[in-house]
């Protein structure tokens, strides 16, 4: 899927009823132009692979660009597509603007004729739901249509599959068409207020994309918002957003932010609808087909208000499941996204074990603080460091650091943590783009954590928890628990241009055995079992993303040789699976998954949809219920029963109860301590 993402307020107006009168006509000016070519150099020159000058570089561009604008292959022939190809010169190493200008000004255009298209049939055709037609939705099944009728036909497809999902959110049949046609009006204003820096923009970052997947161009008023969102300073959700095929799309989320805290908004989340809750009169408003900055306004607003909004929930089999999430807005200040902790016992033979858990959703650090020397600055490594004071005065025997879901931040605070379990010495090495390597480390760095300690990641885990999760592993100084780790492996630096600013990956970070982290990420020791099949996400799923390789290593010390007991470990959680209800639980989801993530078509009968719902809600009843009967817990006696059971549900920061892989990696913990035990009673023998 491609991402549309905007953040420029537009300009050219349209007006829409069932004709379309504006059209979209822009050409590049000097300025851009003479940008394009600096752009160009520097990212060239200056790129970690600074010798990349691409081949047929406007070629490549367009087939970029048609990637990213019509990967559904709903709007171009094959035909126009040709005829614009045979325009490029293969030989100008120049980015040409006029052809990606052209491109996007006619994909611009025949998306105002489909929309029109489309709007015509919502109001003039009867639709019929009984037939055993059905929509393609594999992108890579599709060809590029050889003429307009075949275009029109797709449309078609649209219209009554858009109708068919608002339908199967229990509306009628008119306020299904109602809906749908705002939407198309509003896609229309959106799509009519383009100006040149959004097409500009669009191009430059298709550019810089063919280069790598992190860097990107940002405009004035982009590079303004950037750094808004970098400081923090707005108050609202805590989510980055973006727009996919009209729908306004969760990004991610903020660490300590109301949308994290919630846990009920993931990544990949799409937003239907956004109703203002404290406003007596507001109603709920359907912003699919808006634009992005104008969404993040309307979810923006003053501290303690309160917002709701309808999702499509993220990996969902059908546009029309829904849920709603009531959130109070908030600014997200760093202090939210500080590291919390847990103790819990456990019980390990005939004594009792303490596991202390450090829940780190990001390595923060208050730079301004730090560079006034305030003691009192806030940073990732000094709450970690007070919290494993805490821990060792407690006794407590081995500790676990999670680190799901940190997507990274301070590498400064990654190589300061892990001075905190193996002492002075080199953390990671850096390559620069002239080839030159460099170790870092602290040698000045005390240990303040000596017992045993397992660190738990997944997929989404990266930057810098791969530099952390990647040291603890080569220093052999604990156990890596969970999936493998993202795979970025590269480090952005920001360059100022004439107008606006460049993101351009400048580095490679390596560890210290000499493996790069980059597309391969962390594997952990001991895998756990996920619902879904992550190799779909991660670096290495991204296109142009720069290839693993490896360098020389460099000298380290290893506390200890715990090949032989990983094998136990392996084998103890494996015959658990077998056991634990909510282990199976997740195998389960996994299988459904697996079964569904192969589906090239769906029907538009509505009756078979309707059907494919309740099969859903069904299967979802039946196999909550086996996990909780597995549990000795009272069952839900249907859907609606366990809806609003997980709807109810107040979400804790640490809680083994309802985090069933945390739950399991605390008895990897358990096995762990007692193999300790056994190799400490084996050598006083």
């Amino acid at each position: 899927m491609n991402r549309h993402i905007t953040t420029i307020a537009l300009l050219i107006a349209v007006s829409f009823s069932c004709v379309i009168d504006a059209k979209i006509s822009i050409l590049p000016s000097s300025e851009k132009e003479a940008l394009s070519q600096e752009i160009l150099i520097k990212i060239t020159n200056d790129h970690f692979f600074k010798d990349g000058a691409l081949e047929n570089l406007n070629l490549q561009l367009v087939d970029a660009l048609l990637d990213y604008l019509d990967s559904r292959k709903i709007y171009f022939t094959a035909y126009e597509i040709k005829q614009l190809k045979k325009k490029i010169d293969p030989r100008d190493n120049q980015v040409d603007l006029q052809i990606s200008y052209e491109l996007i000004n006619l994909y611009y255009n025949r998306l105002l004729e489909a929309t029109e298209y489309q709007s015509n049939i919502l109001q003039r055709a009867k639709f019929s739901f009984t037939s055993n037609e059905e929509m393609v939705i594999e992108d890579d099944l599709k060809k590029w249509p050889r003429s307009k009728f075949e275009l029109k036909q797709t449309w078609k497809q649209v219209v009554k599959n858009d109708v068919l999902n608002s339908l199967l959110s229990e509306k009628d049949l008119d306020e299904a068409k109602n809906n749908i046609a705002k939407r198309y009006k509003n896609r229309v204003r959106r799509i009519s207020q383009r100006n040149e820096e959004d097409i500009f923009s669009m191009v430059m970052n298709n550019i810089t994309g063919l280069f790598d997947p992190h860097s990107s161009y940002f405009s004035p008023k982009s590079a303004e918002d950037f750094e808004m969102t970098m400081s923090l300073r707005l108050e609202g959700i805590g989510a980055l957003l973006t727009t996919e095929d009209d729908y306004p799309i969760i990004v991610s989320v903020v660490p300590g932010g109301p949308a994290e805290k919630s846990g009920r908004i993931n990544a990949d989340d799409r937003i239907v609808k956004i109703k203002q809750v404290d406003e007596d009169d507001s109603a709920s408003i359907d912003v699919v087909g808006w634009r992005v900055d104008e969404v993040v306004q309307l979810i923006r607003g003053k501290s303690g208000t309160k917002v709701e909004l309808e999702l499509i929930p993220a990996n969902n089999e059908d546009y029309s499941e829904r849920k709603w999430v009531t959130l109070i807005r908030e600014e997200v200040k760093l202090e939210e996204q500080a590291a919390k902790s847990k103790i819990i016992e456990v019980q390990n033979g005939t004594s009792m074990q303490k596991i202390g858990i450090i829940d780190l959703p990001t390595f923060y650090i208050d730079f301004s603080a730090w560079r006034r020397r305030d003691p009192d600055y806030k940073s990732s490594s000094k709450d970690v460091e007070d919290l494993l004071v805490k821990f060792n005065n407690a006794e407590v025997d081995a500790v676990i650091i999670d680190l799901r879901g940190n997507s990274g931040g301070s590498l400064f605070e990654a190589n300061r943590l892990t001075g905190l379990f193996v002492g002075a010495g080199a953390t990671l090495q850096v390559k620069e783009s002239d080839g030159s390597i460099r170790p870092w480390g602290d040698s000045k760095a005390k240990q303040v954590w000596k017992k045993p300690m397992v660190v738990l990641v997944d997929r989404y885990s990266a930057s810098a928890s791969e530099i952390f999760a990647g040291a603890i592993q080569d220093y052999q100084r604990g156990l890596i628990v969970g999936h493998r780790t993202f795979g970025k492996g590269t480090v952005q630096k920001l360059d100022t241009l004439s107008s606006g600013q460049l993101k351009l990956t400048e580095s490679k970070f390596y560890r210290i055995t000499g493996s790069g982290t980059q597309a391969i990420g962390v594997s952990p020791d001991i895998s756990l079992p996920s619902a879904w099949d992550n190799e779909e996400i991660g670096e290495s799923a991204l296109p142009s993303s720069l290839p693993w390789d490896k360098i020389k290593p460099i000298q380290h010390k290893k506390f200890q040789d715990i090949s032989k007991s990983i094998g136990y470990l392996k084998g103890a959680h494996e015959a658990r699976i077998e056991l634990e209800p909510n282990l199976k639980y997740i195998l389960d989801i996994r299988e459904r998954y697996e079964n569904q993530k192969n589906k090239t078509s769906i029907s538009l009968n509505l009756k078979q949809r309707e059907k494919e719902k309740i099969d859903r809600q069904a299967w979802t009843l039946v196999t909550e219920n086996k996990r909780r009967l597995g549990l000795s817990l009272e069952i839900f006696s249907n859907y609606e029963e366990l809806k609003n059971f997980n709807e109810g549900a107040e979400p804790e920061d640490i809680d083994l109860d309802s985090d069933y892989l945390l739950n399991e990696t605390t008895k990897v913990v358990t096995d762990y301590l007692a193999i300790e035990q056994l190799i400490l009673i084996s050598e006083a023998a």
